[in-house]
């Protein structure tokens, strides 16, 4: 479990590093304005991490406060979703910012999500699989808490509920 957590952890963060200066890019650009080969170079040579990662471990921080109750998870995952977005963060959705400005605005974070498809939840579910990997409905239970923080349109649950349910190519 350790190891498939740490996986996913570092996977997501590496990732995001990686690709976060092409971000938004059509491949054309992306070659037009860093050609050559593939490598860091958003902060003087360096990568950094994006929201995606910020919010992975907002949930795995969540997580590990409330892995058997996710109504608490989805408050404590409100909580963190507060105070990052006081800290005005760069390349935040429109929906997300919608919804935190609803949570601070003393929304519960079962009414906070705005009606979005956005890929927000999706980019932070893939460690609620790995945690919850043999256990559907526990997966759907806390995607479902961690989605509609922000996001409630069907298909913001849906992309969500993908990413978490792929487990080594496979669905489960």
């Amino acid at each position: 479990m350790n190891d498939r957590l740490a996986g996913i952890l570092l996977g997501t963060a590496v990732g995001d590093a990686w690709g976060l200066p092409a971000e938004g890019l059509s491949p054309r650009r992306r070659n037009r304005l860093m050609p050559g080969p593939w490598r860091h170079r958003l902060v003087f040579g360096h990568g950094m991490v994006s929201d995606d990662t910020e919010h992975t471990l907002f949930v795995a921080q969540s997580l590990l406060r409330h892995p058997d109750d996710d109504d608490a998870f989805g408050r404590r995952l409100a909580w963190h979703l507060r105070w990052w977005f006081a800290g005005l963060p760069a390349g935040i959705g429109l929906a997300t910012a919608r919804a935190c400005l609803k949570l601070w605005m003393g929304f519960r974070p079962s009414a906070s999500g705005v009606y979005s498809a956005g890929n927000g939840p999706a980019m932070r579910s893939a460690i609620l699989g790995g945690y919850f990997h043999a256990d559907r409905h526990a997966i759907n239970a806390f995607v479902r808490a961690s989605t509609t923080l922000t996001h409630n349109h069907p298909r913001a649950v849906t992309g969500a509920m993908a990413v978490a349910r792929t487990k080594g190519g496979r669905t489960i």
